[in-house]
């Protein structure tokens, strides 16, 4: 097997750490930081604010780590396909490319109605406190699925790395 070059080291690194990351991050923030702000009896526009405050900081730092963790695996396909190495391995990082990037179209597609209304009540609140929370509840869970797609990322980048 051919050695690796600091190049495709650093990426290696780059890759598993940007999405390994994210995906406890947004692990976190679905698992500790949701029920937190939901915790007792609120009202509509604290909730909507306090859900704010978490999404402002994600969607500031997510974007970007996503970006990191996909160009780092693809730099590391790329360099293992055109070496000596098995498929498998550079096929790994392309998957684990594919998986970390689509974090960004499930977040338009499916995340953003959601994320819409709640951004709406931050301003003027036309909801009641309980649709407000399922709101909340609904953008936990769908969170969720994008750690998911991140944990898949990460063990693909490990998988084609070790």
């Amino acid at each position: 097997m051919a050695s690796l070059s600091p190049a495709i080291r650093t990426c290696q690194g780059l890759g598993i750490t940007a999405s390994s990351f994210l995906a406890g991050a947004l692990y976190s923030i679905s698992f500790l930081g949701v029920p937190a702000i939901l915790v007792g009896k609120s009202n509509a526009f604290l909730l909507a604010s306090r859900w704010h405050s978490i999404f402002s900081v994600g969607q500031k730092v997510g974007p970007a780590l996503a970006i990191l963790g996909t160009v780092s695996y693809l730099f590391v396909g790329r360099g293992k396909y055109h070496s000596k190495y098995d498929s498998r391995v550079w096929k790994s990082f392309v998957g684990a490319a594919v998986a970390t990037m689509g974090i960004i179209p499930f977040t338009f597609i499916f995340m953003k109605p959601t994320n819409d209304a709640l951004l709406a009540q931050t301003a003027k609140t036309t909801l009641s406190e309980t649709e407000v929370r399922a709101l909340v509840e609904k953008w936990a869970s769908l969170n969720l699925v994008r750690s998911g797609m991140l944990m898949i990322g990460t063990a693909l980048g490990l998988y084609g790395a070790l």
